[in-house]
């Protein structure tokens, strides 16, 4: 497995996923999602910076760059509580609802999405990836609309070290962003 895993330790992020185990809150989802968005997200959002000339100084305003495509996909139904203040923040990332229970209902969702290669990013979320269906996800991206593994980044709360293998093994260009890994034997 040559996977890029990218274990995020933000210490918020830890004591929130601590409340978690402990009371298995939905409300900490939320914030832990909005965190671990933030933290994948900060690495691949650019900003222009426009000038503001006034009579005394110049104002710099950040606005990112309109030209770049960020698509967040995910089973909303699951993931509700994690992107829910996405699009409050940043506005111009899309959300699009996927099922992927099957190939048929992948190509369903997706039929009508347009995306350029060269100014997209790709992030896949999922509070707990422990099953293939996100493979069949990443294959149909790759073989129907040409996307490189990677280009497609895998945001998930809680990894099974087995999916990730499987994955390795698929595509170990994939970078793979997540908080806790469960090992099999542990």
């Amino acid at each position: 497995m040559k996977l890029n895993i990218y274990k995020i330790s933000h210490p918020i992020i830890k004591t929130l996923l601590a409340h978690l185990h402990l009371n298995k809150k939905e409300q900490h989802y939320k914030y832990i999602g909005f965190l671990f968005i933030y933290e994948i997200f900060r690495k691949y959002i650019e900003t222009n910076k426009i000038y503001i000339k006034q009579i005394k100084n110049i104002n710099i305003i950040h606005v990112i760059n309109k030209k770049k495509k960020y698509f967040i996909l995910t089973n909303i139904s699951n993931t509700y509580d994690i992107i829910s203040d996405t699009k409050e923040i940043l506005p111009e990332i899309n959300i699009i609802n996927i099922d992927y229970q099957s190939t048929d209902k992948i190509e369903e969702s997706l039929k009508n999405l347009k995306i350029d290669v060269k100014i997209s990013k790709i992030l896949i979320i999922e509070k707990v990836t422990n099953n293939d269906k996100i493979i069949n996800l990443i294959t149909y991206l790759k073989d129907k609309k040409n996307l490189h593994s990677k280009d497609i980044n895998i945001g998930c709360i809680i990894s099974n070290e087995e999916t990730l293998n499987k994955m390795g093994n698929h595509y170990p260009e994939l970078k793979v962003y997540t908080t806790t890994i469960i090992y099999k034997n542990k």
